[in-house]
């Protein structure tokens, strides 16, 4: 019998380094706006601009430290979820429990699912980075 995937198999790698980069040109008013912004939230230029890109692609949004314990507490829940995922595809693959393939499509769909958003609950826990002290 092959081996069933657990759907700590189909995470994906962890390089979201922040390497792109766009020059874009942006009006008085605007750039003045966004400075603003980062100010007011001792955060940067980038993440504010980040953040607005994921509220307007309606993507998780970055958590503010308010309800940053709740959603670390979901994000624990769906990793014990994942835990007993992978323990029911072991039970599976060692013949503890009779190999279905309807099962089998349901786990995997329900592992792809947990790992998903995980992912998302780890970038919203992401942390802003705090602005450098500039040399003006």
């Amino acid at each position: 019998m092959e081996k069933t995937k657990t759907a700590a198999n189909f995470a994906p790698k962890r390089t979201k380094r922040l390497s792109e980069t766009k020059h874009i040109r942006f009006a008085a008013g605007e750039l003045a706006f966004i400075e603003a912004i980062a100010e007011r939230e001792n955060s940067t230029f980038s993440d504010v601009v980040r953040r607005m890109i994921r509220s307007e692609a309606d993507l998780i949004p970055m958590v503010d430290n308010a309800l940053r314990p709740e959603i670390q507490a979901m994000n624990e829940q769906l990793r014990k979820v994942g835990i007993n995922l992978n323990q029911a595809v072991r039970a599976m693959n060692e013949g503890r429990v009779n190999y279905q393939e309807d099962l089998e499509r349901a786990l995997i769909a329900v592992g792809l699912l947990v790992v998903e958003q995980r992912n998302d609950l780890r970038e919203a826990l992401k942390r802003p980075k705090k602005p450098r002290a500039s040399a003006k």
